[in-house]
């Protein structure tokens, strides 16, 4: 499963997000402030709460990292 973290009004996350699934990747979206029990699971993966991250089979890519994933992935079909 692939996980997008992001939150409200971040224009990095809207350019990932869109990118996403103009690429057919497919992936679960969690809005950190509305899961603020997330933030935790964040803070372990990357050591700090940041967004937007992806947490897939293949890595963790924090901000415009997350673009260069989804070029590498295209067998995948959005949600």
């Amino acid at each position: 499963m692939t996980t997008l973290y992001t939150i409200d009004g971040c224009s990095v996350c809207a350019e990932v997000r869109q990118h996403l699934k103009r690429q057919e990747i497919s992936f679960q979206e969690i809005n950190i402030l509305l899961t603020p029990e997330v933030q935790q699971e964040l803070k372990k993966l990357t050591g700090e709460v940041y967004v937007p991250v992806l947490k897939s089979d293949q890595g963790i890519y924090r901000g415009l990292e997350i673009l260069n994933f989804s070029l590498q992935t295209s067998s995948s079909h959005n949600e």
